[in-house]
């Protein structure tokens, strides 16, 4: 009995230390830490006093850095053509998986709502095995709502999934190889689409952006899919927040895409997108989904050797008066 009482003791003060220690680092060091290591989280922090936080990848805040006479971001821009505050929450290649998070931070009843980029090219075999990956890992790992010494712990001591470049190549090329596509052979994989098409064998500009093209967009969005999951929960914890929750569908390089491709390909981005409205458009539940796929013609792509989701003035103002337009139509 006296054995049992001194472990139950000294269980306790292990545990007074644990938490006097959190409680330490939380008060003098933690802010510090996220401010280096974990930026997004640190903004999220200091932006609960707006109305709407705008979680986006760089599409938030790139331009051109040459014509453009504004270069504030989509979200800066928004708030021209609407009565509602909108602060920005947005760090290049980031994603729903680590979107999501984040939002588990917002406290309840503190802003009125969100708004979430739908990448469609997020959702690509290029993306998911990407060379950012491991960061992102990193990113998600951190930011989930575990106590501060746990957070900081899982970043140093690396207890996150981590995979070699040989592995991500392994996982990108075994998606090429087996994701079917609602096409007949050779466009029923993006192996044998490409492997059959003499354009993609030349080592020329326009063959190579074409094949980034191809490997970019040539999928088919599922329920099973991994980023299906993280949205599905974005929704939920939205609900589950009070938040209203807006989703904007980032707008592709149609034009680009049809000029390389054909109808084929971007046939599948429409069909995408499709899917993306169906599963979440409801406003009887305070989701929206808005549809901005075909809205940013080429001329307004600021990236010529590679798919991006980078837009100059024009073309973020376009986004911003469209996510305004829903937000001035919210009750």
């Amino acid at each position: 009995m006296e054995i049992v009482k001194k472990i139950g003791l000294r269980i306790l003060l292990l545990a007074v230390i644990a938490i006097a220690t959190s409680a330490i680092y939380k008060r003098y060091f933690y802010q510090s830490f996220l401010e280096k290591e974990g930026f997004l989280l640190y903004r999220l922090n200091r932006s609960v006093n707006a109305d709407y936080l705008f979680f986006s990848a760089s599409s938030d805040y790139t331009f051109d850095s040459i014509n453009d006479i504004d270069t504030s971001r989509v979200s800066v821009l928004t708030m021209n053509y609407c009565t509602k505050s909108v602060k920005s929450i947005a760090g290049g290649a980031h994603h729903a998986g680590v979107f999501k998070q984040l939002i588990k931070h917002i406290p309840k009843n503190t802003i009125e709502g969100i708004i979430v980029s739908f990448n469609i090219r997020s959702f690509s075999p290029k993306w998911l095995t990407g060379i950012n990956e491991n960061l992102l890992q990193k990113y998600t790992a951190l930011y989930k709502p575990n106590p501060v010494l746990i957070s900081r712990l899982t970043g140093s001591l690396k207890f996150y999934p981590i995979r070699t470049q040989k592995e991500l190549e392994q996982e990108r090329n075994a998606y090429f190889s087996s994701w079917p596509l609602p096409y007949l052979f050779p466009k029923n994989t993006v192996k044998n689409w490409y492997s059959n098409e003499r354009r993609f064998s030349t080592n020329d500009s326009i063959a190579n952006i074409s094949l980034e093209y191809l490997k970019s967009f040539a999928f088919v969005i599922n329920d099973n899919h991994s980023r299906t999951k993280d949205f599905d929960e974005i929704v939920e914890l939205a609900k589950s927040k009070n938040l209203k929750l807006i989703l904007h569908v980032l707008p592709e390089n149609m034009d680009e895409a049809r000029r390389l491709i054909g109808d084929s390909l971007t046939a599948l981005i429409q069909a995408n997108r499709d899917f993306a409205i169906a599963r979440y458009h409801n406003p009887t539940a305070s989701v929206w989904v808005i549809d901005n796929l075909e809205k940013v013609r080429h001329v307004d792509f600021t990236d010529r050797d590679f798919p991006t989701e980078h837009y100059n003035q024009n073309g973020r103002t376009i986004i911003a008066k469209s996510i305004a337009k829903q937000l001035n139509a919210i009750k």
